[in-house]
């Protein structure tokens, strides 16, 4: 089915927040963060995506019942958030996949509670969880921070990206020419190398133009076990001019037949999340 949305539905749709709230929800992040305020009691954020199987299927066997709906309000401000519709809360929060959930308490940086598909069974537990943990919170008013800074984990060494090859030159011309030990620059974690000064200072004024999508993971591998596996370059493909890489040549074949459902989700991953290559 292909959905075609005008960019004025669009437009409406991200200035209501989250116009299309199920049973249960609060529709809008600005709503239950004020519910979470003024009853005291914990705010559970569910992080999901229109084109992620997983999330659709929480919302087919989990949020459709009737008693889940119900505990979503009873002590809990609950809502759920499009990582589409709201970048800057999936960015605050450090959403690394979808479906996801986080529990803000009063004075405490969220916490994710959980992370992929839960049955209707694991998701009652975890509201149980939730509620439990709120009947801790002293009953007077409470602050739910808006904006939340994470300081980014460090890795304890760097990683190389494309196996030490120049991204420039592999985006702008297809070729794969070995960069150079001295000229490098570094984008979220990850050190690139450069075949010339030229191609060090392009990259350095943009350098999302030209680093693999999803850090180098492979993207199925990311939407079938949601594990941050790094593709391999000789596995590379590129789609809508973008590079991704995958760790097995069955994985690049499958993103081929169906580019659309494993290109356009996008995680929010950390150089730490991955399985990489060191620089040695």
């Amino acid at each position: 089915m292909v959905l075609r949305i005008t960019l004025a539905t669009l437009a409406t749709c991200m200035f209501l927040g989250n116009a299309n709230a199920g049973p249960g929800w609060y529709g809008s992040y600005d709503e239950a963060r004020q519910a979470s305020e003024q009853q005291g009691v914990p705010l559970l954020v569910h992080f999901h995506a229109s084109y992620c199987g997983p999330c659709r299927q929480m919302n087919s066997v989990v949020f459709s019942q009737a008693d889940i709906q119900h505990k979503l309000r009873d002590g809990i401000a609950a809502v759920e958030i499009d990582i589409d519709h709201r970048r800057d809360l999936t960015e605050q929060f450090g959403v690394q996949t979808v479906p996801c959930d986080f529990i803000v308490l009063p004075r405490q940086a969220p916490e994710l509670l959980n992370a992929g598909f839960k049955s209707a069974a694991a998701y009652r537990d975890l509201l149980r969880n939730v509620v439990a943990r709120g009947a801790q919170i002293p009953k007077t008013k409470i602050e739910i921070p808006i904006i939340v800074d994470k300081a980014p984990l460090e890795p304890s060494e760097p990683v190389l990206g494309l196996e030490g090859f120049c991204p420039v030159e592999l985006i702008k011309n297809r070729k794969w020419i070995a960069g150079q030990g001295q000229l490098t620059a570094e984008d979220r974690g990850i050190v690139y190398r450069f075949s010339s000064a030229t191609a060090q200072a392009e990259f350095k004024r943009d350098p999302r133009k030209f680093t693999p999508q999803n850090l180098g993971c492979d993207p199925v591998t990311l939407y079938v076990d949601q594990q941050a596996i790094s593709g391999q370059i000789k596995f590379g493909a590129f789609f809508d001019n973008q590079l991704f890489l995958f760790e097995t040549p069955e994985n690049r074949t499958t993103f081929k037949d169906n580019p659309l459902k494993y290109g356009r989700i996008r995680h929010a991953l950390k150089v730490d999340d991955l399985t990489s290559r060191r620089i040695q």
